[in-house]
């Protein structure tokens, strides 16, 4: 329901404007940049939904959601309230401090109303005489650091008490069900619990002996607050008629503390889809730069605040190299910042690949001087057949002009590679997605190490198993298609390569992985190698036209390739 936010003064912002989007929201930035107070200046821009609210059709959902969530609706006084003296928050400045700009009310200007209460203030309104100022109505969860405290190092046994009140089944279920499918963990009953005043969290058993919300990591309690704010506000969304363009708000401070990032992407992604549908907004703090970088692949609004010691300023379109320049701590000095090769593919499976691939050049002893070059490369975002783009590089009016990019086809295009039209092949002699299968059966009927115990994909339940039920019968299945199709005239052309594509898209996180095993195997070796020195010359050969340095790498010594 925020639109902008425009600060006059506040604390460290000033003449600062910040613009959010109606679905997912990473502040993210140096610490001492007011990234929590921006989720409080957004709280208290609202008031309270209340059971006179006529576009409320079921009232019992406000009790449900106030008494399963810790926060609703918090103002900016519960940020004050510790202060030992007055801390002016506007150092003097009168009148307006901030306008906050929303979708669906008239914009609101807010000043600071000193409380009674000592070193208490309020941030408020004018509420002027035929102004008409009055705070929207909107449901917020907000979600503070307190939920991150773990239930095992809290000592005031007194402290802890049951909540009477919880969301109705429907939605109880829906809870179980994803915190099941993210955990494994199977809930049979629960019940609100109040921690304190740190959290409200779940109190429940479950199907496996010994694990319970008491036995239950950090992680895990934090993910159990997470899915019940989110479904929270679901719930919130069906028990009215609304037709806004947001319907509430969740706020998260350090969304990625405890969390795992495959947890952390899962759930953005259950985010997204339920911030779609249900209409919520959601802004969420952050200094994972992982994190970042999955945000900006999914074009979430990313806002970077830096600190300039006595104020803060807004990055001007955020990217992750430039965000990475900040969190190392250096300079301008880094005058390729910005300068790209652009580098063309067939597919998304091939730029899937083709990262992978970076990544393991930049980490392998052999190869990690690639790292120095690794972000002057730009992975076009347009998936042009491999004879699409073989005519382009063709073209020496195009390649000698204007297109000084580099041309990466797959394996199965090897015969095509033609350095002089800056065309090389990626290792593997197959398409990223048929080079991945063959392989990944190869490993299951040799019962190979990537299969073993207390590895990652057995850890990520992709056990020799599950493969053979899931992955394997999907595999299975193509040539069964393909067959159906000749016995009944039908024209196979391009089936097998979209029905590939399919399976890929469906376990691409296994195929992530079985990627990243090949790239570790012995046997295939001297093809990445002979890649990487194809892929240095393309970038010796195109880097000065784009004003990058050709000789800030060296390829590497065909004697180093026998061993």
């Amino acid at each position: 329901m925020v639109k902008q936010i425009d600060i006059r003064k506040y604390r460290k912002m000033e003449d600062l404007s910040l613009v959010f989007s109606q679905g997912i929201n990473i502040l993210s930035g140096t610490n001492g940049t007011c990234k929590t107070s921006l989720l409080h200046i957004v709280s208290n821009s609202f008031q309270e939904v209340n059971k006179g609210c006529p576009w409320v059709t079921d009232a019992s959902c406000l009790t449900a959601i106030k008494k399963v969530n810790k926060l609703i609706n918090p103002k900016i006084e519960t940020l004050t309230k510790g202060d030992k003296t007055y801390n002016d928050p506007a150092n003097q400045v009168k009148g307006t401090l901030f306008t906050v700009e929303y979708y669906d009310h008239p914009s609101l200007e807010f000043r600071k109303h000193n409380s009674k209460a000592n070193n208490r203030y309020a941030i408020k309104p004018y509420y002027g005489k035929n102004r008409g100022d009055t705070l929207p109505f909107c449901p917020v969860i907000y979600l503070g650091l307190g939920r991150l405290f773990p239930f095992g190092e809290f000592q005031n046994d007194e402290a802890i008490r049951g909540v009477k009140g919880e969301l109705p089944s429907t939605y109880q279920d829906e809870i179980k069900t994803f915190y099941e499918d993210f955990t494994g963990i199977s809930i049979e009953s629960s019940s609100p619990q109040q921690m304190g005043d740190f959290k409200t969290r779940a109190d429940f058993i479950s199907d496996v002996e010994g694990i319970d919300s008491n036995t239950i990591s950090a992680g895990e309690d934090n993910l159990f607050i997470l899915l019940t704010a989110i479904i929270s506000l679901k719930y919130y969304y069906e028990a009215t008629a609304l037709s806004h363009e947001v319907t509430s708000i969740l706020l998260v401070d350090e969304i990625d503390a405890t969390l795992h990032p495959s947890i952390l992407y899962k759930l953005l992604k259950l985010f997204e889809d339920y911030s779609n549908r249900y209409k919520i907004q959601i802004i969420c703090t952050s200094h994972s730069l992982s994190l970042i970088e999955f945000a900006l692949a999914r074009k979430y609004n990313v806002i970077y605040l830096l600190d300039n010691i006595e104020s803060v300023f807004n990055m001007e379109t955020p990217d992750i190299y430039k965000i990475k320049m900040y969190l190392h701590n250096i300079s301008e000095n880094e005058i390729y910042l910005g300068k790209k090769i652009p580098v063309f593919t067939e597919d998304e499976e091939a730029k899937t690949f083709l990262k992978i691939l970076f990544e393991y050049l930049a980490e392998n002893e052999e190869t990690q001087s690639f790292e120095a070059i690794r972000n002057y490369f730009h992975l076009v975002e347009a998936c042009l057949g491999a004879k699409d783009l073989k005519n382009i590089f063709n073209d020496n009016y195009l390649l000698k002009s204007t297109l000084q990019s580099i041309c990466i086809l797959d394996g199965d295009q090897n015969g095509s590679a033609g350095m002089n039209q800056n065309i090389i092949c990626l290792p593997g002699e197959k398409s990223p997605e048929k080079m991945a299968m063959t392989y990944a059966i190869q490993l299951y009927e040799n019962n190979d190490s990537f299969f073993a115990d207390n590895g990652t994909p057995v850890n990520l339940g992709y056990t020799r198993l599950y493969f053979r039920e899931n992955i394997l019968h999907d595999i299975g299945n193509i040539q069964t298609t393909i067959n159906e199709h000749r016995a009944g005239g039908k024209s196979i052309h391009g089936v097998e390569r979209a029905l590939n594509k399919k399976v890929f898209s469906r376990h691409e996180t296994f195929f992530n992985l079985i990627f990243r095993h090949w790239l570790h195997d012995d046997n295939n070796r001297a093809q990445i190698l002979t890649f990487y020195d194809n892929l240095i010359s393309m970038y010796k050969k195109t880097a000065p036209f784009h004003g990058l340095n050709p000789n800030k790498i060296e390829r590497i010594n065909a004697l180093s390739r026998t061993r």
